[in-house]
């Protein structure tokens, strides 16, 4: 292996393990005239020289939409285009929906179901064609339009490594290539790309390369957490994977403005949301938005992991007042839902 270096020679270097780690970068259409002084991808954005008074964001994934509350907390007059009906198609509908509203009332403008056709730069901004014939014009434009592997030169075709689109790397439950010896975890294989599991997918590929028969597989409950403001958290199912599966389910739900931390830090947003099998009670989902989503949902999580159902939340004592404690209201309303499930099943039997 040759490692090339910016101010030295070149290195030689032998291994009979590799693990390729090397990240992603901004996918850039061919259409879009990047130049990182009007027209910006989500890296140069960091570099930007001043806070413009109108923004176009294109994309309405994780990265634009993040990006989209930033900027619009900071004052600027943003529109975001995106090709699908609605923000964040992974996320649940319910909690998707709720974000955009609470956007909405920021003055975030959404563009849905249109795309791009033509960019133009001048000195004072740019220029969107868009196919619905609006002409969106704005100071500097954001394209985040997904990303790319960054295995461009490594010679991984030459070795025999299978790649996908974008230069994704195949992989197997070990994180393993097609070649034995080379694994590959993080951005350059592909979803979800997160830093906390693409650490844990490469401590799954090392103790499987050196057989140290201890962490021989990633966590199949995986929490995601989006820094929208106000931002989102979910693991397992939603409302529409348990619909699209034909999974029976329930949902529990408690708000930030019933609850005293709630009120006390004023997030009137917020949402917990308690995704369940009406049959056992078994937690299948838990989708939240508001303040310390990403630090609550791991509550959830671990209550998935052990197999458990939402009375696990209501035998729980939580400090009061906290936002954990939405757990415990969650599933009491849930417990609401079943007992009118149950009465008109027994109406229908």
């Amino acid at each position: 292996m040759r490692v090339r270096r910016a101010d030295g020679p070149d290195l030689e270097l032998e291994a009979s393990v590799v693990l390729i780690a090397t990240g992603s970068s901004p996918y850039h259409p061919r259409s879009v005239p990047f130049d990182h002084r009007v027209i910006y991808d989500s890296d140069s954005i960091l570099r930007m020289s001043h806070i413009p008074k109108t923004m176009a964001i294109v994309g309405g994934g994780v990265i634009g939409s993040e990006y989209a509350c930033i900027f619009t907390a900071l004052g600027v007059n943003v529109a975001l285009v995106d090709v699908r009906d609605r923000l964040l198609p992974f996320v649940d509908g319910e909690i998707a929906r709720r974000l955009e509203a609470e956007l909405r009332r920021l003055g975030l403008r959404f563009i849905f179901n249109d795309r791009v056709l033509e960019v133009a730069v001048h000195d004072d901004g740019a220029a969107l064609r868009l196919q619905s014939g609006e002409v969106l014009r704005c100071e500097i434009a954001l394209f985040a339009a997904g990303r790319q592997s960054n295995v461009g030169g490594l010679g991984l075709e030459a070795i025999g490594v299978e790649l996908r689109e974008r230069g994704l790397i195949v992989v197997n439950d070990h994180y393993q290539t097609c070649v034995p010896n080379v694994y590959a975890a993080g951005d350059v294989i592909g979803f979800p790309a997160l830093a906390s599991t693409s650490m844990e997918q490469a401590r799954v590929a090392m103790v499987h390369a050196f057989d140290l028969k201890y962490k021989e597989r990633i966590a199949t409950v995986l929490p995601l957490a989006v820094y929208t403001i106000p931002e989102i958290a979910m693991v397992g199912l939603s409302e529409e994977s348990c619909r699209e599966k034909g999974i029976p389910y329930l949902v529990g739900r408690s708000f930030y403005d019933k609850s005293p931390r709630g009120q006390i830090i004023g997030d009137c947003t917020g949402m917990l949301k308690l995704i369940f099998s009406p049959g056992d009670k078994r937690l299948l989902g838990v989708h939240h938005i508001g303040e310390l989503a990403s630090e609550l949902v791991h509550i959830g999580a671990h209550v998935m992991a052990s197999g458990e159902t939402i009375d696990a939340f209501i035998q729980a004592v939580y400090n009061y007042p906290t936002l954990a404690d939405s757990y415990k209201y969650a599933a009491y309303d849930g417990l609401g839902a079943l007992s009118r499930w149950q009465a008109q099943s027994a109406q229908g039997a």
